[in-house]
């Protein structure tokens, strides 16, 4: 409406002057420009000469003609600083965000078990996306300085958009196992070498999810339970390991780094006086080797369980060099 209202303008008045100096031989050029000038207040000089008729007409178009501008201007900026065209630029922000990740997480699914993953995923620092398409879910991914996909995670696009091709890992975590199923199932296509950790609603879910693709299918309720169970009888054990197992504890934590070279001894390395941190395990082809002792040699592919401080992991990844990789 108020772009017609100021094509109507231009072309009353293109229209008038080209009457009113028909006589001067006037173009329509000339008469567009004039209405042109007079609108914009810009208002050079006339191009031929006005009678009382043209004066009235030029005072007319100047009211109307500006007027009918500012309306447009303030429509147009209404419109560009609207929530929906605010939220396209932050989308559209945000997708480049996304775009530019690689090696990072998804989570798909931020219900009562998916917003405690999101935070020891914030709490660990490392990079990852929600998808999912409930409008509060913005919220949480605000405070946790996240990208967001409101889209479900069942649709293949969405989990494009969240990058699913770059990323390194998968975790599913939605109230219904089918849905789950299905994430697995679409992810797994897109990405063979992900690596997908599913909730499991129901405990005989988990080896149907594990067929689907899922490399881990956990039940929170069996561990929750079995949590308990722990609680009574061995409560500082269970202290100790809630403290070892939080993410970006400063105190304490257990790290998994893989081995790239081996060749060496963990008593060659001399890993407890050079990093301050103590090897709880070596897996060796998914078989966990407990305590090992230090004539101990790893290999190419070995993961070490290891216990201490942050800056004390960290110092073990330098130790074993700079090709080393976090698990």
């Amino acid at each position: 409406m108020p772009g017609l209202l100021l094509v109507a303008t231009h072309v009353a008045g293109t229209v008038g002057y080209r009457v009113l100096w028909d006589a001067h031989g006037a173009t329509l050029l000339d008469a567009f420009y004039m209405t042109f000038i007079t609108i914009t207040t810009i208002g050079y000089a006339e191009l031929h000469p006005l009678g009382d008729a043209g004066r009235v007409l030029t005072m007319v178009l100047a009211g109307s003609g500006i007027g009918s501008l500012f309306y447009s201007f303030t429509v147009v900026l209404d419109y560009a600083s609207s929530d929906s065209v605010r939220e396209g630029r932050r989308r559209k922000k945000m997708q480049k965000q996304i775009d530019a990740m690689e090696g990072h997480f998804i989570l798909a699914g931020a219900g009562r078990v998916g917003r405690e993953a999101a935070s020891e995923l914030a709490a660990s620092g490392v990079p990852f996306v929600v998808v999912d398409p409930r409008p509060e879910v913005g919220v949480l991914c605000e405070g946790l300085h996240c990208p967001w996909v409101p889209s479900d995670a069942t649709i293949d696009a969405s989990l494009i958009a969240a990058g699913v091709k770059r990323a390194r890992g998968l975790l599913v975590t939605t109230s219904s196992d089918a849905t789950n199923l299905y994430v697995i199932l679409s992810a797994r296509l897109l990405n063979t070498e992900l690596f997908i950790a599913s909730r499991a609603v129901d405990e005989s879910s988990v080896n149907k999810l594990l067929r689907a693709g899922a490399n881990r299918a956990i039940s929170p309720y069996a561990i929750g339970g079995r949590r308990l169970a722990h609680v009574m009888l061995s409560p500082r054990v269970v202290d100790f390991l809630e403290t070892a197992l939080t993410t970006g504890n400063k105190a304490l934590n257990i790290d998994d780094v893989v081995v790239a070279h081996g060749g060496l001894s963990i008593e060659s390395l001399q890993v407890r006086a050079r990093s301050g941190a103590t090897v709880l395990a070596v897996v060796r082809d998914g078989q966990p080797i407990a305590n090992p002792d230090g004539a101990f040699e790893l290999i190419a592919g070995d993961h070490l369980l290891a216990l201490g401080t942050a800056e004390q992991l960290k110092l073990l990844e330098h130790l074993l060099g700079p090709e080393v990789s976090r698990a």
